[in-house]
């Protein structure tokens, strides 16, 4: 029963992305859909799923932090300039994106605990001096690397990178003690506090993890991308927003799998519609627009879940009633 239960989950969860493929290339009249497309879209989502797990943690805890795009930029851009300026390889290249990244990620969790003051507010100043680190990194107005520093911006290597820390970040969530008073502290935090979970120390620990996990995506994107363009004006909240859709639409489809998961599908699903709007001749802005009313929508149904089974309810009971 168990097995039966899971199959018909798993088909319902696949079933979404499969159908919007589907709806785009039908729309585009062939345009949009093939094999390379499917590949071009799996490993653009890559990065992004990352950044995705760096934010969950911290945003079931209610805590928004803003700063995670301009951390990962910041972080590409030191590693691009050593490769320029001193011509390291892949595994210096790669482990000073990681440290600084941590560190980084350190720095905004370490004020945050000790500022006391709404994550929101510590992580919209630490973005600001990051987007304005960002100058005194970068080389030019885009910092672009080639060669061997890419390695992980090729296939397979970028599947195997993120295999890996799919892999690490579904063992955290699901089968450690910081999974455990992730879930507890989303569900009620003064109830896990009342239960003995240090949620300050939860909370540092939910950076130090963030900060991993943004190092890698870090790596990816500079890898996958050849380039990382210069920060202003809070540009790199768009890397924010963009990952935060991931994470809602597996909060709608957690019934239906376990949340890491749901948040790799929630990536896809919102590539899938960023090449397909394209493939229909729709402009940047509009895809923004149309992006933004799935977030609505996602939302309204996510957070109404119980509102909608109450009214479906009382139709078939009414339905019933009458025909009685």
């Amino acid at each position: 029963m168990k097995a039966k239960t899971f199959a018909l989950n798993a088909l319902k969860v696949l079933l979404i992305p499969v159908g919007v493929y589907l709806l785009f290339y039908i729309a585009s009249g062939g345009k949009f859909g093939g094999f390379s497309t499917l590949v071009s879209i799996l490993k653009q989502s890559l990065y992004p799923t990352l950044i995705s797990y760096a934010l969950c943690a911290n945003m079931l805890a209610n805590r928004m932090d803003v700063s995670i795009g301009s951390v990962v930029v910041v972080s590409a851009m030191l590693g691009a300039r050593l490769s320029i300026t001193m011509g390291v390889g892949l595994a210096v290249f790669s482990l000073s994106i990681l440290a600084t990244a941590i560190v980084l990620s350190l720095l905004v969790g370490f004020l945050y605990i000790k500022m006391r003051v709404p994550t929101i507010v510590s992580a919209l100043g630490i973005c600001m001096v990051y987007e304005a680190l960002s100058n005194q990194v970068s080389i030019s107005w885009v910092t672009a690397v080639k060669g061997d520093v890419c390695l992980f911006g090729t296939t397979p290597y970028c599947f195997i990178l993120f295999g890996l820390m799919f892999a690490l970040y579904y063992i955290l969530f699901n089968h450690t003690k910081f999974g455990y008073q992730t879930r507890a502290i989303a569900g009620d935090q003064m109830i896990a506090a009342n239960n003995g979970i240090n949620v300050r120390r939860h909370a540092f620990m939910c950076y130090v993890v963030s900060g991993v996990f943004l190092g890698v995506a870090a790596l990816l994107k500079i890898s996958t991308q050849g380039s990382i363009d210069t920060l202003m004006y809070m540009s790199s909240t768009n890397l924010v927003f963009a990952s935060m859709l991931g994470i809602f639409v597996a909060m709608a489809l957690r019934s239906y799998c376990n949340l890491v998961i749901g948040v790799w599908i929630g990536n896809i699903i919102m590539f899938i519609m960023n090449n397909g709007l394209l493939s229909l001749g729709l402009s940047s802005s509009w895809q923004d627009v149309l992006n933004g009313a799935v977030l609505l929508l996602i939302m309204t149904i996510t957070y109404n879940n119980e509102n909608f089974a109450k009214w479906i309810g009382m139709r078939r009971y009414t339905r019933k009633v009458r025909h009685a």
